[in-house]
């Protein structure tokens, strides 16, 4: 038996649709399997004109894969059809057959995402294989070039840079920080950032020598504020601890309530005389805000007196 072969046309005026007498089919994304060259036997009175109907049946049917190529389905699903009429010692339905090929489907879409490193329980973790697969996907070429080019260029033009150059690019690799690097170097931060930007310059020049370059795609900015996050938590707990031994205990609490001249009773006097709070607020340079407060927790913390007084002043007799 013949497989079909993918550069042979469909006829004139077939492989339109697929149904069950069509040997081959297409669906909405087009033609997904040619017709067989012959209608050879296949096996348990199946020939091959049914099984390619029957493998685009199974992958127009399978909606659970629908990240998977639709020929890419129907071929896996034609190979699986085939192998299980060979093996079969009966013969199957096509209910059967249709079954088998979705389950080749399925088996092969989890081989799929296995293979580019999207498999696992874990979905958030890039795996080895996401990485390399998508790394070679996503290159100029869809092979090794890129990395070999860029090793061979880096070696080019390490060697063509000023010895000075190299040196500072060197010291910034080794420690990673500005300042380390300057005092590695017995530098000032002016001459070392005039010497940092000349380096630069230069490889760049050499990196995109005959090409257009493009921007940069982050900033180098020096400083306790751009440094790396770890850093910043470590050097936050030596400073505490320096604080810490020299006797200089950080107290964290509430700020002292403003002092307004006056006890917070007379507030509550003078509201309760009449007074608003709008004409004691303006009185005292403060918000409205504020003298209602006062005197809300005064008036909370005041015992009331024999009379019903808020202000807790004793009754007449």
């Amino acid at each position: 038996m013949s497989r079909p072969n993918p550069n042979t046309p469909h006829p004139q005026g077939r492989g339109q649709f697929a149904n069950n007498t069509a040997p081959y089919g297409s669906s909405e994304f087009g033609p997904l399997l040619p017709p067989p060259r012959a209608d050879d036997p296949v096996g348990h009175g199946y020939t091959a004109f049914q099984v390619v109907r029957l493998a685009v049946r199974a992958a127009r049917e399978c909606r659970w894969v629908d990240a998977m190529d639709p020929v890419h389905r129907a071929e896996t699903a034609w190979e699986a059809i085939v192998e299980h009429l060979q093996l079969a010692h009966e013969r199957p339905e096509e209910t059967e057959l249709i079954a088998v090929g979705w389950k080749a489907m399925k088996a092969q879409h989890y081989q799929d995402l296995k293979v580019r490193g999207l498999g696992g329980k874990d979905k958030a973790l890039l795996t080895r294989a996401f990485v390399r697969y998508w790394t070679s996907a996503s290159a100029p070429a869809h092979s090794h070039e890129e990395q070999i080019v860029d090793r061979l260029a880096l070696a080019q033009i390490w060697t063509a840079l000023k010895p000075a150059h190299r040196e500072v690019l060197t010291a910034l690799a080794e420690h990673g920080d500005r300042r380390r690097a300057e005092r590695s170097l017995n530098m000032d931060p002016v001459a070392f950032k005039r010497v940092l930007g000349r380096a630069r310059r230069a490889f760049l020049s050499l990196w995109h020598e005959g090409e257009t370059p493009s921007l940069l795609w982050g900033y180098d900015r020096s400083g306790a504020r751009h440094q790396n996050v770890m850093y910043l938590v470590r050097l936050r707990k030596r400073r505490a601890l320096q604080r810490k031994a020299e006797g200089h205990v950080r107290r964290y609490g509430h700020r002292p309530p403003r002092d307004l001249g006056v006890p917070d009773s007379e507030l509550l006097a003078r509201h309760e005389a009449g007074e608003s709070y709008a004409a004691l607020a303006e009185s005292f340079g403060v918000s409205r805000g504020l003298i209602a407060s006062r005197v809300a927790k005064t008036r909370a913390r005041t015992p009331t007196g024999a009379d019903g007084s808020g202000i807790g002043l004793p009754g007449p007799g």
